[in-house]
């Protein structure tokens, strides 16, 4: 039998469950997702935005990542990077999210 690479819908998909570790939403409704490339033998790199250098859950989300993305059929391997050239910003927060934290009092 022979197991095909995922695309990168189905990572993406994977990722919905890899929540912030501060705000129980996605990191993708949070902007905090910035490329996923998988390579054709499985190898899967998730590159991330950070809402701040120090980040400290940046190695729970790590460890969250490679956790879901690599339960996928076809993935080889998963590595997140910093993708520090492609800065977080507030904008990159999906609307109702904003809205949800402004109304929990949480100012970003």
């Amino acid at each position: 039998m022979v197991i095909h690479a995922p695309a990168a819908e189905r990572v993406f998909s994977a990722l919905e469950e890899v929540h912030d570790p501060h705000v129980p939403v996605s990191l993708r409704r949070m902007g905090m997702i910035a490329a996923v490339d998988v390579a054709p033998d499985g190898h899967v790199l998730v590159r991330t935005r950070m809402p701040c250098i120090a980040c400290p859950g940046s190695a729970i989300i790590r460890e969250e990542i490679q956790a879901a993305v690599g339960k996928l059929d076809g993935v080889t391997q998963v590595d997140v990077a910093i993708a520090w050239e492609k800065p977080w910003h507030r904008d990159l927060v999906d609307e109702e999210v904003r809205e949800l934290m402004r109304v929990n009092g949480i100012q970003i």
